[in-house]
């Protein structure tokens, strides 16, 4: 199941409540934000676009029922999603003010399973909806019932499985361990906020072998960091902690967490867990914001590259960020989603809903970066002419 389209208001009764948005068609706004199975979100700093993963992340940690309304910082906001399941549609409705949920509806192929404001709820063992009533600072998603509400379990595991780097933060390099033994035995490893990579790592052995590992040192190749082997031990300079362990070819002896250079640890933590959670089958959707930050161009293009090839054969979903003018030149305009801030809006221009002025640019003779440096996914190719006359 993808996440096929997004709505999303804050503090709707204000005036400078943040919105998202997609573009604007024939002068009516189009109010979604549609995406694909991969995008790439480019936008200029303090667009939006790392305000948009976390929305993404929010939203999925309320269906998770990991945070409720009243946990969050803005506890005033309205979602609506559309997802895609194969030939089935799910759309689901939340609005929620001072933590208090006012409405939640979802529908099948537009047919009502949900509505809260009416005390409806739908059961799959009678056939019929009855009504129903829960505390007003839950989601009625948390009463999810397999045999009664089968229709709740897909967002719940949706929410529960998406993935969300920080590409530009640590990714788990602070992060040690001092028992490895009992990692076996854990029936689950933490893969929701991108520290857990040594568990990760020694967990993907043991459920996978070696053959786990050894995609992680081709991965690592592949973008320019050529290595032997990936392991886990103990740390030269504080040998009661366990961290990462790589052999780089080039050298005789293996590199500790502590030693690793930054950009190499983030190609390598990330690469750990996107391995592991496709092998384990158990990522819905991946956000990772600032790919590529702190990599060289090369490195940086390898990666997502990379990304795109692993993801391209199997069901998940990526979203990425980037305002990386390098990484924009050479990574191809279908994947990319523009955000442009007008005033209290983040709007989104994509092939989905602006194709004709994606296929108009590949007239101008131009490289993908000046689409976004000219405006021209806003302006089009009439604007163009007039400028370059």
């Amino acid at each position: 199941m993808i996440l096929k389209s997004l709505k999303y208001c804050r503090d709707k009764g204000d005036k400078n409540e943040w919105r998202i948005e997609g573009n604007t068609v024939n002068g009516e706004s189009e109010e979604w934000l549609t995406l694909n199975r991969i995008n790439l979100i480019v936008g200029r700093n303090a667009s939006g676009k790392t305000k948009t993963l976390n929305v993404i992340r929010q939203i999925a940690d309320l269906l998770a029922g990991d945070v409720k309304p009243s946990d969050l910082i803005h506890d005033t906001s309205a979602y609506e999603l559309l997802f895609q399941d194969g030939p089935d549609e799910t759309t689901f409705f939340l609005d929620f003010r001072n933590g208090k949920v006012i409405q939640e509806t979802l529908r099948i192929n537009g047919t009502e399973k949900l509505n809260r404001a009416k005390g409806k709820l739908f059961y799959e063992e009678i056939g019929r909806e009855l009504a129903f009533k829960t505390d007003d600072e839950s989601l009625a998603l948390s009463r999810r019932n397999s045999e009664q509400h089968p229709f709740f379990e897909s967002l719940y595991v949706w929410g529960k499985n998406l993935t969300h780097y920080e590409f530009g933060g640590e990714l788990g390099k602070s992060v040690f361990l001092k028992d490895i033994n009992r990692v076996k035995k854990e029936t689950r490893v933490d893969l929701k906020n991108g520290n857990d990579v040594i568990r990760i790592l020694l967990k993907g052995k043991y459920l996978f072998g070696d053959a786990f590992a050894k995609d992680v040192v081709d991965d690592m190749g592949k973008i320019g960091y050529p290595i032997r082997r990936v392991d886990v031990e103990p740390l030269k300079h504080l040998p009661i902690n366990f961290g990462l362990n790589v052999q780089e070819t080039e050298l005789d002896e293996g590199t500790d967490q502590m030693e690793i250079s930054q950009g190499m640890f983030r190609a390598l933590s990330l690469l750990i867990q996107l391995n592991y959670s496709l092998l384990a089958d158990i990522a819905s959707c991946i956000l990772i914001d600032d790919i590529g930050e702190g990599l060289d161009y090369e490195r940086s293009k390898g990666l997502i590259d990379l990304i795109i090839e692993k993801v391209k054969g199997s069901s998940v979903q990526v979203i990425m960020t980037t305002n990386d003018q390098f990484v924009m030149d050479k990574i191809s305009l279908e994947y990319w989603s523009v955000i442009q801030r007008v005033r209290n809006k983040s709007v989104f221009y994509n092939y989905t809903n602006a194709k004709q002025t994606f296929d108009d640019f590949a007239f101008t003779g131009l490289n993908n970066f000046d689409f976004f440096a000219t405006d021209f996914f806003a302006r089009g190719f009439e604007d163009y002419v007039k400028d370059v006359r």
